[in-house]
């Protein structure tokens, strides 16, 4: 006999979907699922949606790691540089 009182939090989970395989990220739910999957609510967003907001914006996935990922460019010259050794006129012949 399990005694479901005792099994706190472990009634939700994630089904990825194939496409993803083993590269899941937790960015992949969205925030209404969230609040479903972290007890914040009880009912999931399929019986009663979130309220939108004008500030929300959709979800993004995060792609760290792909091609899509953010490079910030730098707006500052490098502080070190690489070595170059001094050349000497005895040398350069």
């Amino acid at each position: 006999i399990v005694n479901s009182e005792r099994l706190i939090g472990r009634s939700r989970w994630v089904q990825y979907a194939d496409r993803v395989g083993l590269d899941y990220d937790a960015s992949q739910v969205p925030p209404e699922w969230h609040r479903w999957l972290q007890y914040i609510t009880d009912d999931p967003p399929t019986t009663t949606p979130l309220k939108r907001h004008p500030w929300m914006i959709d979800n993004i996935e995060n792609k760290t790691g792909t091609r899509q990922s953010y490079m910030p460019y730098s707006t500052v010259r490098p502080k070190i540089q690489s070595w170059q050794p001094p050349t000497s006129s005895t040398t350069a012949s």
